[in-house]
């Protein structure tokens, strides 16, 4: 019988993971749904006091394999250990994020259990006892709705902001249930790791203000966009066109070939929206548009939008929120 939602707990700079908070908010959620227990499955090397605050934020309990050997993900530690987990404890379903890495183990997962696989989940709900999800496609023009066959568990791979985080509670605790690393043959090795230089974490910023062509020119996007950006204490983005064009870094692009994101607040600021760049950003909670095209196809998927030259709209709009905001 099926025992529990389990959700897979990745470490975060001083927490765990805002996806990771976020899923244990919906996990409790579905828990609460089916009858099942909520449950934490922590994989890694020194990542015991991360039950803690899994347990903080709502689990009842936490699935643990910690060992040297798994200090550095890779698929066949990972999956060998939460695969003899899965097997042996018979979870309902299993949430995980949508990082490269998450991406890697939720499919590698799946087929080493052959269940079925969900990724870039932005709804989970349940009809029926039955677990459905809903998945965008075609550039976000298309909501797919999934619904699992009878082998468990379900594995969903979740967009990241697409659910609200769970609160911590004081005073909470839960059961750890250990588990080893079965004997598996490493095919990877990794020997060393380090942060890549002026990298941009689109994919966790709450809010997000990207520049177009718009703007006319490298200069005015850096003389308008970062500060708008900061003002709003978001991170900020581009379109492919002005990243192809050298304007900015690669890093920096919002779209189908660029990063996918869901903040609560993207502003789209001198960008047409060509179906490139809405498949990147559509799926935002607020979209504004601010662009001198009223036809603009921007304005098709905005929340609010205002027609007029980014290049004299944004300085009125930065020093507005500076004086309110301080």
């Amino acid at each position: 019988m099926p025992n529990g939602v389990w959700v897979f707990i990745e470490p975060g700079e001083h927490d765990i993971a805002p996806i990771s908070r976020e899923l244990l908010g919906k996990g409790r959620e579905l828990a609460e749904a089916l009858g099942q227990p909520l449950a934490a499955l922590i994989i890694g090397s020194q990542v015991e006091t991360l039950t803690e605050r899994a347990f903080a934020l709502g689990a009842a309990s936490a699935y643990l394999v910690d060992d040297p050997a798994l200090a550095h993900y890779t698929s066949d530690g990972y999956v060998a250990a939460a695969a003899a987990l899965i097997r042996e404890h018979a979870p309902e379903l299993l949430l995980t994020g949508t990082s490269f890495q998450m991406r890697d183990f939720a499919a590698a997962l799946a087929a080493e259990l052959n269940v079925g696989l969900v990724v870039d989940a932005t709804a989970i709900t349940l009809e029926d006892g039955q677990i459905s999800v809903v998945r965008p496609s075609h550039g976000g023009n298309v909501l797919n709705t999934m619904q699992f066959g009878a082998a468990r568990p379900a594995i969903i791979a979740a967009r990241k902001q697409s659910f609200p985080a769970a609160q911590a509670q004081a005073e909470r605790s839960g059961q750890v249930i250990r588990g080893t690393l079965p004997a598996t043959a490493m095919r990877t090795q990794v020997t060393e790791t380090s942060a890549k230089s002026g990298a941009v974490n689109l994919a966790d910023a709450s809010v997000i203000v990207s520049g177009g062509r718009g703007l006319g020119n490298a200069e005015n996007y850096y003389k308008l966009i970062p500060p708008l950006a900061a003002a709003l204490g978001g991170a900020y983005g581009a379109s492919r066109a002005i990243v192809d064009a050298g304007w900015v870094p690669y890093e920096h692009q919002v779209g189908q070939t660029g990063k996918t994101v869901s903040p609560k607040l993207y502003l789209a600021c001198g960008i047409s929206g060509a179906i490139q760049h809405l498949a990147g950003m559509r799926t935002s909670r607020t979209i504004v548009a601010i662009n001198q095209d009223a036809d603009a196809p921007i304005f098709r998927a905005a929340t609010y939008g205002i027609t007029g030259d980014v290049n004299e709209i944004l300085p009125l709009l930065t020093a507005e929120l500076q004086q309110r905001l301080g």
